[in-house]
Parts: structure tokens; C-alpha cells; sequence
């Protein structure tokens, strides 16, 4: 038996030398490079001689392995124990399976990747009868396929939101490993089954032709310094998509925030287009999905902390005159009221307060407000504003969206959900409770997506500009140019003061100012609907 173990131990080892061959041989390593040290695995007592070499050859690492490579390997080695032969093997032979898989690997540029990425093995005929080497071709053409699924479901850029910008509140779509593997295995078109990692939204499928369109000629081998400009553009959107969710809604809301456009799918089909404002671009909307929890009717505003320190506090050690003019009201965080005309805001911090604003004729949140409640702490809403509307580039929110027409959003929204009519809501509205928070109960997701280039059914490529940067900052990862990405603020860290109370009280010096930023007049007519 030890001899045994320690003759599969050999052969296992033998079997990682053949894979690093392949490897070298996809891409060239110079002659005095050293090769990594290897963890190998022991077999399991009892396993066939076959089935455990293809164990302890899914299980062998280099030092350097990732946490991906890992979890990649763990599956593979179960996958394996489970098994027991090869997947890509048969009586010999490279199955006509393994070589469409093959050749789809091979394909990845037509979907936006890079088929230099996976180390393909070659399947142009039997990889010998030796064990150890069917052992190495089975698990470096299942490694390389579930790689690929990885990629597929936006594995690239593992987190948007730290690698890129806390604005980008996504994740992508991975499926876990055991779940790649068994698809791959049950498939009898295996080529088809890694097609199916990509998204399946209809949307994702007019972009790459459209980036296929951009290609004069298909980079099989080539680095991402090939592509142009406008097919950089287009895999951008083509990523983008892979963090979507695969589910959208049956009824969903859809804002596109470099559109300043608002799309509500209802099976498959838009049943509402209208106009929003966004977040100005250093108070970006967040692009994330959440589901809707409420509608609000005759909604009370809660004055975001960003716009308390900044905006209110200063002008509460002037006096408060934004205050009065916009009826604000202040109360602890317990909920009890408080008079802010006697606090002294020089020694007390806003911070340890919450502002309001009733429901009424000068509510910055219009008649209704729609609830999707994140860590970005913003909504849509109506807006007193309605000339908003008709800027081009319409970032000129606080970050939450603005919504033209928002009642009728409220009623195709209360129709879904509790069958009510139209006229049951513009009674409510006209006459009902104030901040009437009406529980959704049906899922309805809110999608808050950035994409800058959209193909219609018709086939003509819309682009939209690059408003927050998104778009180039996926560009710049997807190239590997890592050390070029402005990340930019943290959106969500802890909102500091930028002025010392004590002398603004005093009148001595000003907040400072910068950008759009010119008066607080304009930060907080912006920011509550006011003309001032």
C-alpha cells in the first residue's frame, strides 16, 4: 500500500510537470526562471489508480495561488473523488465534447475576455495512454472551462465597489464552483454550457455584436493595447452587465443614470419611459439594485447628514434663516423635538440631531417617495422642481433621484401590488395621511445601473457620457493599467465638518467652497427643491 501511495505521489507530481509544460507553452517563461514549489495532495486509501491521480492533480497549487484557485481547486478535487475518471476522456480519446469546449475557449475574445487567460491543453489527438498525463489534460481543461465560467460571470473585477469606486455597489454574478462543474459535466454541448456563464439579458447580446462589429479583425491572441476606443466602450457595457442580476423583475424599475432615463419593464416589455435628475458629480446617484419596500404618499423628508453639516449647520450659526424659509424642524435621534433657535450651535454638532422637513406645499420630496432602503441612504422622488427636467445633463441632486411624472409610477407600481386604481391614489394623495408609508409586498426591484451605450431593437448603438467615470475606470481594469484608477472619495465614510464652528459663529471666515458649490444658497435650493 505505501508503495502504491507513494508510486500515485510520482505520477501526480508528474502529471503538475505537464501542466506547467502547457502553461509555458501558452505563454513563454524565461529559461532561468525557477519553477514554484507544489502542494500535493495524498490520495485517498482504496481510490482507482486514475481517480486518484485526477484528485491529487486538481489539488496540487503553487505557493501563489489565489483564494479563487483554491476554492477551484477544492471543488475539483471533490468533483473528482465523486467521479472517479476523466470528464474530457473516452476509451482514449479527446471526446468530441472536450474539443467544442476547446475551441470555445479559444473563441472568449468574441465575448468580450481574453482567450490568452486560460491555458487550453491541446486536443488534436489522444494526450497518451499514461494516467498521470490523461490526469493533467482532464483537470487543465476543466480548470481553464470553469476559469472562464469566473470571467463569464464578472470575476475580473472582483469587488467594483473597493477596486473602482464606493459608488459602484455591485458584485459580480458568480456561480460556485460545484455549480460551473455540474453543468459542464451534464452538458451534452459543452461548448453551449460555457456560453450560458455569460448573462442572459437580451442587452448583453446586442452589445457584443455590436463590440464584434468594433473588431476589424478578432485578437485571438492579442493584448487589450489592440482594441479601439469605441470596443473598449462597448466590453466596458459588456462587463457592466455581468454584475447585473440575472432575475431583473417581472415588474422592475430601471434608471440609467448616464441616460438621465427611467424604464419600467413589465414581462419582458417597457410600459413607462421618463426623465430623472441624478446625483451632482461629486454627490454621485450610487448604481446598486434593492427592492422596493414602500411607496410613501405626502412623504416627510429626512435632511440627509451630508446636507445637515454642511449646509445647515453653517447656516444655524448665522441664525437659521434656512430653517425658517424651508420649515425644518429638529428632534433627538430618540424621535423627541427639539427648538433649534435655542441650542447653541456653536458648542452643540448637528450630528447629534435628526432635521425634517413635514409633508406639505414646500416639501423638497414632492407628493410621493419611493423606499429601497441601502447603505447609500437615497430614494426617488417628485421634486417642486419640475424645470430640472429639461437640462441635458441632469446631475443636479444630492444623489437621490429625481422622478418626472412620479405619479404614475406610484399608480402602475399600487396597481402590481395591491390592485388599487387610479383613482384610489390621487385620493390618497389629495387627502390622505400624511406620510402614508404603503408596504410593497410584491417584489419589485429598483435598479440604479450606469451604462453608457445601448443598442435599441432596432439596432442602432446609442452612447452616453462617461458622467461619474465608470466607464473608464472598468476600461482601465480590464486593460490590467490597475495604478491609473482614481477611485475617488468614500462616498460612505463619516461626514466631517469643513469649517470650525466657533469662528464661523463669530463670522470670521466662511465654509469652504468649491466647484458647483458656489453659495450654500444654491447647495440647499439644489438639494430641497427652493428658489432662492
Amino acid at each position: 500500500m505505501v508503495i502504491a501511495r507513494s508510486r500515485a505521489v510520482l505520477l501526480a507530481s508528474a502529471a503538475l510537470a505537464l501542466i506547467c509544460s502547457i502553461a509555458a507553452a501558452a505563454e513563454p517563461v524565461s529559461a532561468t526562471t525557477t519553477p514554484p514549489a507544489v502542494a500535493v495532495a495524498e490520495v485517498a486509501p482504496g481510490a482507482t489508480h486514475l481517480g486518484s491521480l485526477l484528485q491529487s492533480t486538481a489539488s496540487a497549487l503553487p505557493p501563489s495561488a489565489t483564494d479563487v484557485d483554491r476554492a477551484h481547486a477544492k471543488a475539483l478535487e471533490d468533483f473528482y473523488r465523486l467521479r472517479g475518471q476523466p470528464l474530457w476522456i473516452a476509451n482514449g480519446m479527446v471526446t468530441e465534447g472536450a474539443k467544442a469546449l476547446a475551441r470555445e475557449l479559444a473563441n472568449a475574445n468574441a465575448y468580450g475576455l481574453e482567450a490568452r487567460a486560460f491555458k487550453i491543453p491541446d486536443v488534436s489527438g489522444p494526450p497518451t495512454t499514461d494516467d498521470a498525463t490523461i490526469a493533467a489534460f482532464d483537470v487543465a481543461l476543466t480548470r481553464a472551462a470553469m476559469l472562464y465560467a469566473h470571467h463569464a460571470r464578472g470575476g475580473r473585477i472582483a469587488s467594483p465597489s473597493k477596486l473602482l469606486n464606493s459608488n459602484l455597489d455591485r458584485k459580480p454574478q458568480l456561480l460556485a464552483p460545484d455549480v460551473v462543474l455540474a453543468r459542464l459535466a451534464d452538458a451534452a454541448e459543452p461548448d453551449a454550457a460555457l456560453r450560458g456563464f455569460h448573462p442572459p439579458h437580451p442587452q448583453f447580446e446586442k452589445l457584443r455584436q455590436a463590440y464584434l462589429q468594433a473588431l476589424p479583425t478578432l485578437p485571438n491572441t492579442g493584448r487589450s493595447t489592440s482594441l479601439s476606443r469605441s470596443a473598449k466602450k462597448l466590453r466596458a457595457n459588456m462587463e457592466m452587465w455581468r454584475w447585473m442580476w440575472d432575475d431583473l423583475g417581472t415588474l422592475h424599475v430601471f434608471n440609467n443614470i448616464p441616460e438621465f432615463m427611467q424604464y419600467v419593464y413589465k414581462d419582458g416589455q417597457i410600459i413607462r419611459s421618463e426623465r430623472i435628475v441624478a446625483g451632482f458629480v461629486d454627490k454621485q446617484s450610487s448604481v446598486f439594485s434593492r427592492p422596493l419596500q414602500h411607496v410613501v404618499l405626502r412623504p416627510k423628508w429626512r435632511v440627509p447628514e451630508s446636507i445637515m453639516v454642511h449646509e445647515l449647520w453653517p447656516s444655524l450659526l448665522r441664525g437659521g434663516g434656512m430653517m425658517r424659509q424651508h420649515g425644518l424642524e429638529i428632534e433627538t435621534k430618540s424621535g423627541e423635538a427639539r427648538n433649534w433657535r435655542t441650542i447653541d450651535w456653536s458648542k452643540d454638532d448637528i450630528r447629534n440631531y435628526v432635521v425634517t422637513q413635514a409633508p406639505g406645499p414646500r416639501s423638497a420630496l414632492g407628493y410621493v417617495k419611493f423606499s429601497f432602503p441601502s447603505q447609500h441612504t437615497i430614494f426617488m422622488h417628485d421634486t417642486p422642481d419640475k424645470w430640472m427636467f429639461k437640462s441635458a445633463q441632469r446631475t443636479l441632486s444630492h444623489g437621490c433621484l429625481r422622478v418626472r411624472n412620479p405619479l404614475e409610477l406610484a399608480e402602475i407600481v399600487l396597481a402590481y401590488d395591491k390592485g388599487w386604481d387610479a383613482a384610489k391614489v390621487s385620493q390618497l394623495i389629495k387627502s390622505g395621511p400624511l406620510n402614508n408609508e404603503i408596504a410593497i409586498e410584491k417584489p419589485v426591484p429598483i435598479h440604479l445601473a450606469y451604462f453608457t451605450a445601448w443598442v435599441e431593437d432596432s439596432g442602432r448603438l446609442k452612447v452616453f457620457y462617461d458622467v461619474y467615470g465608470h466607464e473608464k475606470r472598468v476600461i482601465q481594469a480590464l486593460d490590467g493599467d490597475w495604478d491609473s484608477i482614481n477611485k475617488g472619495r468614500d462616498h460612505l465614510a463619516p461626514v466631517q465638518p469643513n469649517f470650525n464652528p466657533a469662528k464661523v459663529a463669530e463670522g470670521r471666515s466662511e465654509p469652504q467652497r468649491k466647484g458647483r458649490e458656489s453659495t450654500v444658497s444654491d447647495l440647499i435650493s439644489n438639494a430641497m427643491g427652493g428658489n432662492f
